[in-house]
């Protein structure tokens, strides 16, 4: 669950709320600490809210980003959202060098 950034070198937690399980741990045992990494992750202090502004573009990375859509007044406000996307080199199983299995997520 910790990913290395090949370009860099940095490492960060690979984590989202909809893993579903961890290889090699019981259900309950892998959801319990998942919670527990996001619980720390998206502590106030490691937290960036965007309060946007015309012309605002915002960028990041999601191999290392937790990332999270909010409410969204669309009746009320003009929005012009593109996005672009850029693949990996391989999955995050294929570059740590597992086979990716259907039955179990990392």
């Amino acid at each position: 669950m910790v990913r290395t950034i090949p370009e860099n070198g940095r490492r960060s937690l690979y984590l989202a709320s909809h893993i579903g399980r961890i290889r090699g741990m019981a259900d309950a045992d892998a959801r319990a600490l998942v919670d527990e990494l996001i619980a720390h992750a998206t502590q106030p202090g490691f937290v960036y809210r965007h309060r946007w502004r015309q012309h605002d573009l915002v960028m990041w990375d999601d191999r290392c980003t937790m990332h999270r859509g909010r409410e969204y007044d669309d009746l009320r406000w003009v929005r012009d959202l593109h996005r672009a996307t850029v693949s990996d080199v391989a999955n995050t199983c294929e570059q740590a060098g597992l086979a990716p299995d259907t039955a179990a997520a990392l």
